[in-house]
């Protein structure tokens, strides 16, 4: 087992590193660490990435983030990246004053709720670690005429943090910490709806 300590930056906070992991992709020598919703939060974990290798990781903060790079030189990176997770997926009415009142209401009610929501591309997401029929009653009630649909999205979407200390540079997602309290100010280079689902692309975050 490789023993990693520490975090060597964040993808979505460093251009060079973004740029180093566009390079070792392309190269295929970019291994990824995968990790759930239990173990994200942990500074001490193993692990073993996609290409095979097992980690054991020590980090100085209380948690990794989604694209936080735990090795990186001439030959190959290993980064975080975190599992999919299943979502409700909103389509909003076409945009008139009415609407945009209602889409801020539907904000402040998913923010009491204390649900992760994130917009993408016009299209509002929120993780079905909320109960589905509350969420669909909330958005029915508020925001009438809206579409609602399940899919399955990158986890980064949600995670918009880095970790409590990066500032938001995306270009249209808007997130609210949800009940696992992933406090974020965006990370995910780009958002996949996987499945059977639609996919969308949104480049790039930070």
């Amino acid at each position: 087992m490789e023993r990693i300590d520490g975090v060597v930056g964040n993808v979505h906070a460093d251009d060079e590193l973004e740029t180093l992991r566009e390079t070792h992709e392309e190269r295929g020598s970019l291994e990824w660490v995968v990790l759930d919703a239990e173990n994200r939060r942990r500074s001490r974990f193993r692990a073993t990435t996609d290409a095979g290798t097992e980690v054991g990781v020590i980090v100085d903060k209380p948690a990794v983030s989604a694209g936080d790079v735990l090795l990186v030189d001439d030959d190959r990176m290993i980064a975080v990246t975190f599992e999919p997770r299943d979502a409700l997926a909103i389509s909003l009415p076409d945009a008139t004053s009415e609407a945009l009142e209602a889409a801020v209401d539907l904000g402040h009610r998913v923010g009491n709720q204390h649900w992760d929501l994130a917009v993408d591309d016009g299209v509002v997401y929120v993780p079905l670690a909320a109960d589905r029929h509350i969420v669909e009653r909330i958005v029915a009630d508020v925001v009438p005429g809206s579409e609602i649909r399940a899919t399955t999205v990158e986890a980064e979407l949600f995670v918009t943090e880095l970790e409590d200390s990066e500032t938001d540079s995306d270009g249209g997602r808007r997130p609210v910490p949800d009940l696992e309290h992933d406090h974020s100010h965006h990370a995910g280079g780009h958002s996949h709806e996987h499945g059977e689902h639609d996919h969308s692309h949104s480049h790039h975050d930070h």
